[in-house]
């Protein structure tokens, strides 16, 4: 039985997504495309992959026990293209970098800027998540991080630390004093998350127990949290280095020292077969040791 790698790399996506309107897009084929793809599968097997219904594709007893299999060829197959694409000595072509909100969106910009021009025939994908891209599934190329990468077969590299404080805009604190200890924060307009825990588990490591009731305004969007600092909406945290080029942004218990964020660059160990990738990174981490320079407000 020869069955090629195009219906299984879609038995693959479908099985994920659970639509073929969303393997459409991640695959960007058409949609009649990824169902006769499946119907080719299924015929050619001879056995039912998905139950099709309103709510979408719902993967079988037999498609189950496939979806490892997928998972292993869809490894091998990214190994293959990353060792095939790096035998090109040329410096063009497609570099994928993840990255998250505040990185993503106020930080590469400029970099990426300084990188086109450089070297005008390298295509930039940036992909904007705070959640971690798959690396060896090749969802990106390279991934920038605030932690170290725990899959194996990565190489990593520590940039620097990024050092973190409370902040409001100096209106905020017209009507009202300032906090003089972390627990005074359940007087005010605290800035916090709505379904991530992580800032009430810092909390917990400086000795305080704050619950989710605890701030008055709630997103788990960061870019949200800046904005809402910077019109004066209450107290939140930020990276110092941003702040610092905010009009009217004060920092708030100065002297309170949060835990650090370790700036990371990460790829696939295979990067030593790709020239371009290889660029790109050393680029990225030479423009991220200082990365607020490339900050413009």
């Amino acid at each position: 039985m020869n069955i090629s790698w195009d219906l299984i790399r879609t038995f693959r996506s479908v099985a994920r997504t659970g639509s073929l309107s969303a393997a459409a897009k991640e695959l960007r084929l058409t949609q009649p495309t990824i169902g006769r793809h499946i119907d080719v599968l299924e015929e050619t097997l001879n056995i039912p992959l998905f139950i099709r219904s309103r709510e979408g594709m719902t993967i079988t007893a037999q498609g189950s026990d496939l979806v490892s299999a997928s998972d292993e060829m869809a490894l091998a197959a990214s190994t293959f293209e990353r060792r095939a694409s790096g035998f090109d000595e040329s410096i063009e072509g497609l570099v994928r970098i993840s990255a998250n909100e505040v990185f993503g969106v106020l930080i590469l910009p400029k970099i990426l800027s300084d990188l086109s021009k450089q070297h005008p025939k390298i295509e930039i994908e940036l992909v904007v998540s705070n959640t971690a891209t798959n690396l060896l599934q090749r969802d990106a190329d390279i991934a920038i991080r605030m932690f170290p990468p725990t899959q194996n077969d990565l190489i990593a590299r520590k940039i620097t630390e990024l050092t973190l404080g409370f902040y409001a805009h100096k209106n905020y604190f017209q009507n009202q004093a300032r906090p003089a200890k972390i627990s005074d924060m359940r007087n005010h307009t605290f800035i916090g998350f709505d379904r991530d825990t992580s800032f009430i588990e810092v909390a917990r490591q400086l000795g305080e127990e704050f619950e989710r009731s605890d701030f008055k305004f709630r997103c788990d969007n960061i870019l949200t949290h800046i904005q809402a600092i910077r019109s004066g909406l209450g107290i939140g945290v930020t990276h110092e280095g941003l702040a610092k080029n905010w009009p009217g942004i004060e920092p708030v218990l100065p002297n309170l020292k949060l835990p650090k964020l370790d700036l990371w660059i990460a790829c696939h160990a295979d990067v030593r077969y790709n020239n371009r990738i290889r660029l790109v990174m050393d680029f990225l981490s030479e423009h991220l040791k200082n990365p607020y320079t490339a900050y413009a407000a």
